[in-house]
C-alpha cells in the first residue's frame, strides 16, 4: 500500500512540474492564441513518430500476437460507454440538441496530449503498447460514431437530411498521421522488418518531445482555463465528469476482470479511460454547426479536473492487480 502510494506520489510530482512550466510560462504572458497552437502542431507533429517508435522497439512478433488476444476489450468498453451516455439522455438529463455531442465527449478520450504523458510517468514504457490497444478503439470511435453523433446535433439544428453513418470521407478521416504512424510501426512488426539504426534513431528522438511538450500545452490550458468556470458547468459537463473520473474506469475494470491478464495491462487500461474528453469532439462541434461552446467547455473542464483528480485515480489505479 505504502509502495503504491509513493509510486503514485512520484508520477504526480513529474507530471506537476512538467505541466506547471506550461502553466507558469502562460501566466507571464508568453503565450497568445497562436503560440498555444504552434505547441499543439508540434506535438501533433511528433506524436506519430512516437507511435511508430514506441511500435517498432517495444513489440515483437509474439508480443504483438498476445496483445491481439485482448484487443477486443476496449471496443466492448466503448460499447457500453455509448449505452450508459445514451441512457443518461433517455433519462431527460440532457438537452435534446446536444445529444450527439454529448455521447461523443462521454466516450471519446484524449489519449494522445494527456494519456502518453500520465502513462509514460506511472509505467514507463512498458505501459505504452497497452495504451496503444485503447488508442484504437478510440480513434475508430471518434471518427466514425462519435463524429456521426456530432453530425446529429447540426441536423437537430438546422434541419436537413441525416448525415450517413459510413462514408468515404468518414473513413479518410480515420487514418490521421497518428493512426498512420501506429499503422506502419505495426506493420513493420508483423512482417519482421528490421528498422535501420539511423531510423530507429531520429524517430526515437522526435518522439520524445511528444510527452513533455504535450505536458506544457495542458499547463497552458488549464491556466488559460482556469478554476472559476467549474461554477458555471451545465449539467451536461457534470456528468460527463462522472464518466471520465468514475464510470469509465468502472467499467473498464469490470469487464476486465474474467480475462487472464498481466496487471499492468489492466491498469493501463482503466488509466486510459480516465482522460479527459478528445480535443477532436469540439473542433468537430464547431464544424458541423453542433454545440461549439459547450464542447469546448467540456473538453477544457475534464483537463483542469485532472489537477485535482488524478492523484487520487492514479493510487486507486496503482492498488490494482
Amino acid at each position: 500500500m505504502l509502495d503504491a502510494f509513493l509510486h503514485a506520489l512520484s508520477a504526480v510530482f513529474v507530471l506537476a512540474c512538467v505541466a506547471g512550466l506550461g502553466y507558469y510560462s502562460a501566466s507571464k504572458g508568453w503565450y497568445d492564441e497562436k503560440g498555444k497552437k504552434l505547441v499543439s502542431k508540434i506535438v501533433g507533429l511528433t506524436i506519430p513518430f512516437f507511435l511508430f517508435s514506441s511500435i517498432t522497439s517495444k513489440f515483437t512478433h509474439e508480443e504483438l500476437i498476445d496483445l491481439i488476444r485482448i484487443a477486443g476489450l476496449p471496443f466492448v468498453a466503448f460499447a457500453i460507454y455509448i449505452i450508459v451516455s445514451k441512457l443518461f439522455c433517455r433519462a431527460g438529463l440532457v438537452r435534446p440538441e446536444w445529444h450527439g455531442t454529448f455521447v461523443a465527449q462521454f466516450a471519446g478520450s484524449s489519449l494522445l496530449f494527456v494519456g502518453i504523458p500520465v502513462t509514460l510517468a506511472m509505467f514507463g514504457d512498458r505501459g505504452i503498447p497497452y495504451l496503444l490497444v485503447y488508442f484504437l478503439a478510440n480513434v475508430l470511435f471518434i471518427w466514425t460514431v462519435g463524429l456521426y453523433e456530432i453530425q446529429l446535433d447540426g441536423v437537430r439544428k438546422n434541419g436537413g437530411t441525416p448525415p450517413k453513418f459510413l462514408s468515404l470521407g468518414n473513413l479518410r478521416m480515420v487514418f490521421t498521421p497518428p493512426l498512420i504512424g501506429f499503422l506502419i510501426g505495426l506493420a513493420c512488426v508483423v512482417v519482421g522488418l528490421s528498422i535501420p539504426k539511423p531510423v530507429a534513431l531520429a524517430t526515437k528522438l522526435i518522439g520524445q518531445l511528444a510527452s513533455p511538450l504535450a505536458l506544457i500545452f495542458i499547463g497552458i490550458t488549464i491556466y488559460q482555463i482556469g478554476f472559476k468556470r467549474f461554477a458555471h458547468l451545465p449539467r451536461e459537463t457534470w456528468l460527463i465528469l462522472l464518466g471520465c473520473n468514475v464510470l469509465k474506469p468502472l467499467i473498464m475494470y469490470l469487464i476486465s476482470l474474467p480475462f487472464e491478464m498481466d496487471p499492468l495491462m489492466r491498469q493501463v487500461l482503466v488509466i486510459s479511460s480516465v482522460m479527459p474528453v478528445s480535443p477532436m469532439t469540439g473542433v468537430l462541434a464547431k464544424l458541423h454547426d453542433g454545440p461549439a461552446e459547450f464542447a469546448s467547455a467540456t473538453v477544457g473542464a475534464t483537463v483542469a479536473a485532472l489537477a485535482v483528480t488524478l492523484p487520487v485515480i492514479m493510487l486507486v489505479v496503482s492498488l490494482i492487480g
